[in-house]
């Protein structure tokens, strides 16, 4: 066994493995392996990946084309793993069918099907975190009675919530309704203090307030700003706790590893940048992107580790989208603010990012209405749902949601095509009976 250079065939440059840790490695990866064994795997999977090495295994001797393994990282598990690099095209062979490494090539994927929103989001627990101290954990090779299917759930990732949690606090997701001769004062810059109020309220670490590490502007980064101030805090850190430090910024692209931000500037993040649905390039910009920035690997020090890019309605509303249809609505509601306000009639919305308690249950209704009349002081609050689905499964899922609804607040549902011909309007007055 050897360490090689990463993104070669593993024939050159190559660093033996000592036996006594091939033979550790081997029997902390089979499941028979002790404490000692897991120790010294994970000091040569660390040393391999802060080295940007590949493990090549000897299992089909010395001259051979190796087979290679990464040392990979799973965040979301904070465990390390080995993961297997076949390929036919890349002339990378398998393993030995007798080496310990050998696992049978997986049968196709099956992928859950993912809806337009995530069926339950809860807020998320613990301090404002997204990255943790390296562990040191090393998985094993699964046990032969479990299902090899893959199966890829639509996962919620950390940072995802955490900037739900920012915005639900610093009420960017809620829009009160426009007062007679009130003019609308929200903006990007406007937004952008509101979340920083916000991240004040919370902790990165114990008696770490985010707003300590929190940047809205690309400048900071750029600069080495981020960097000095995590060094220099790293010093005082909490025990237990990583330190990092947190970019919000407005972009207008991602793409694999890259934030294109306003002026064409860009943002470089070590892992590929996640977001929600399958559908993120057909709902397009603009994103608020929240990356976080700490040191996962000693050589290269800080650098922006992972990021979450949030669709939002309009550079200068803040409300979070996961498809086209609430895009349109919410642009649409905010036009249709000033239209009914000369009817003597406020709208007001807000946009739930997280499950809440109803008589009916934990439920998530995409919008809620807050209609007031002017005239009279009447006020009313209504849901608006969004019916977009065209599969059976999911169309009914959200048809029952219509129904429990229903038995606890008037019920506002609006289907694409009406969007598509204007009929918001027309949908909220006649089916909430307003004239």
């Amino acid at each position: 066994m050897w360490l090689v250079p990463r993104d070669t065939r593993g024939l050159q440059q190559r660093t033996p493995v000592p036996d006594v840790v091939r033979e550790a490695l081997v029997r902390w990866y089979t499941g028979e392996g002790e404490d000692s064994d897991h120790r010294a795997s994970v000091i040569m999977v660390v040393k391999a990946r802060d080295h940007h090495q590949w493990i090549a295994c000897s299992c089909l001797g010395d001259t051979e084309p190796p087979p290679l393994l990464s040392p990979a990282y799973l965040s979301e598990a904070e465990t390390y793993y080995l993961r297997r690099l076949t390929s036919v095209r890349q002339r990378r062979p398998e393993h030995d069918l007798d080496c310990p490494f050998y696992r049978e090539q997986a049968p196709p994927r099956i992928r859950e099907k993912a809806t337009a929103t995530p069926r339950t989001i809860n807020e998320p627990d613990g301090m404002f975190s997204a990255h943790r101290l390296a562990p040191e954990k090393l998985a094993q090779l699964p046990e032969e009675t479990e299902p090899d299917d893959r199966t890829r759930g639509v996962a919620i990732p950390r940072l995802a919530r955490l900037l739900w949690l920012l915005m639900e606090m610093a009420h960017v997701n809620a829009v009160e309704p426009l007062e007679a001769g009130e003019p609308r004062t929200t903006s990007m810059a406007s937004e952008f203090a509101a979340m920083r109020r916000a991240a004040e309220r919370v902790e990165i670490a114990p008696g770490v307030p985010l707003a300590r590490h929190f940047y809205t502007h690309i400048d900071p980064y750029d600069r080495g700003i981020v960097f000095a101030k995590l060094r220099d805090a790293a010093k005082k850190w909490p025990s237990g706790h990583a330190p990092q430090a947190f970019l919000l910024l407005y972009a207008v692209d991602i793409s694999g590893t890259t934030i294109t931000l306003a002026e064409g500037r860009e943002l470089e993040v070590k892992n590929r940048i996640r977001h929600i649905g399958i559908h993120q390039r057909q709902i397009g910009a603009p994103y608020l992107v929240l990356a976080v920035v700490g040191e996962h690997n000693p050589r290269e020090g800080y650098a922006a580790l992972r990021a979450y890019a949030q669709p939002i309605a309009r550079p200068s509303n803040f409300v979070a989208i996961h498809n086209v249809a609430e895009r349109q609505t919410i642009v649409g509601l905010l036009d249709l603010q000033y239209r009914l306000r000369r009817r003597g009639i406020g709208v007001g919305f807000k946009r739930l990012l997280f499950d809440v308690a109803t008589p009916a249950g934990d439920m998530r209704p995409d919008m809620l209405l807050d209609l007031r009349d002017f005239t009279t002081g009447e006020v009313m609050e209504a849901v608006l749902e969004i019916v977009t689905a065209s599969d059976a499964d999911s169309l009914g899922l959200k048809l029952r949601q219509v129904e429990k609804l229903r038995s606890i607040a008037p019920v506002v549902t609006i289907h694409g095509e009406d969007l598509e011909a204007d009929g918001l309007e027309a949908a909220i007055m006649d089916q909430l009976r307003i004239g």
